[in-house]
């Protein structure tokens, strides 16, 4: 157990893809623990008995809290894709790309990893777009975010 409910999730435009890159840091047993309350089962992850699809319960838990939007379309969920996780000292990173479409005016990120699991969970947001890099800090009350491009 540890004292600090914090998440980090790094969001990077690549142009020369025209992708979101991103990557996010959550402890690993807030993580297994959240999935556990969610879905009723435990993904041991990075175990021998590592569940066989846990995967799917990773990119489904995420693709429900965090949301991109882009241009103030409807979120599309299924442009996010899951690249790999990596376990470390206790923490999960997880690897995503977000395939962008269109031309970009604004973005709007949601973001409530653990928020349905702790009251007192804060979500670190950094964002690098056009070369400006901005923090942003989320929590329970406050979700999101919205920049112009």
């Amino acid at each position: 157990m540890h004292p600090v409910h914090v998440t980090v999730t790094n969001i990077d435009f690549n142009s020369s893809n025209k992708t979101f890159d991103i990557s996010m840091k959550l402890f690993l047993d807030d993580f297994q623990n959240v999935i556990l309350k969610n879905y009723q089962v435990e993904l041991n992850l990075g175990k021998p008995n590592e569940l066989k699809n846990a995967d799917n319960y990773i990119l489904n838990y995420i693709k429900d809290n965090i949301k991109i939007t882009i241009n103030n379309n409807k979120p599309s969920q299924k442009k996010l894709n899951f690249e790999r996780k990596e376990i470390n000292e206790g923490a999960l990173w997880l690897y995503f790309t977000y395939q962008l479409s269109n031309k970009i005016e604004t973005i709007q990120v949601e973001n409530n990893l653990l928020n349905d699991y702790y009251p007192d969970m804060t979500n670190l947001v950094i964002m690098k777009y056009n070369q400006i890099e901005n923090g942003y800090t989320l929590d329970k009350h406050t979700t999101s975010f919205k920049i112009p491009s």
